[in-house]
């Protein structure tokens, strides 16, 4: 029996911890929990299209402003007002933002959830047309944000 009791001494040695009776303590400095990751002002996404949401300000109360540009469709490769919510949680958030496509007769919404451990949020978009109910004024989809690096001056 002792000799199992030194070896579980020996091996809580090499893993940084002390025996004090039959609990085990870390004696190793740890390194402090970097704060969760999070929408913020200034912050630019982008989704598998190469897609753009650049968040311009996050008020207190989670109402966000920005810019979205496409890659694709009516509008493409100019930047359209964004306006919507984030709500952080502890492991993650909620985001919906719309976008009004200047000149293209149309709205789309993105409402999905943020994950802190990936940073990044994966979102279902509609897109509806401005005309009369038809099969085909709403299209829907699924995009991947993820945070794109800040630009290097």
């Amino acid at each position: 029996m002792w000799l199992g009791s030194r070896r579980i001494a020996a091996s809580a040695a090499l893993l940084g911890f002390v025996i004090a009776g039959v609990v085990l303590s870390p004696v190793s400095a740890q390194t402090p929990a970097s704060p969760p990751m999070k929408i913020t002002a200034g912050s630019s996404w982008i989704n598998e299209d190469g897609s753009i949401l650049a968040i311009s300000a996050v008020g207190p109360n989670g109402q966000l402003t920005g810019t979205f540009t496409t890659t694709a469709g009516c509008g493409a490769k100019q930047g359209h007002p964004v306006t919507g919510w984030y709500y952080a949680g502890a492991t993650g958030g909620a985001v919906t933002f719309a976008v009004t496509w200047t000149g293209c007769n149309s709205v789309t919404t993105w409402s999905g959830q943020f994950n802190n451990a990936t940073s990044s949020f994966h979102a279902l978009w509609h897109l509806a047309i401005a005309a009369a109910p038809v099969w085909n004024g709403i299209v829907s989809g699924a995009h991947t944000f993820v945070l794109q690096p800040p630009k290097k001056p």
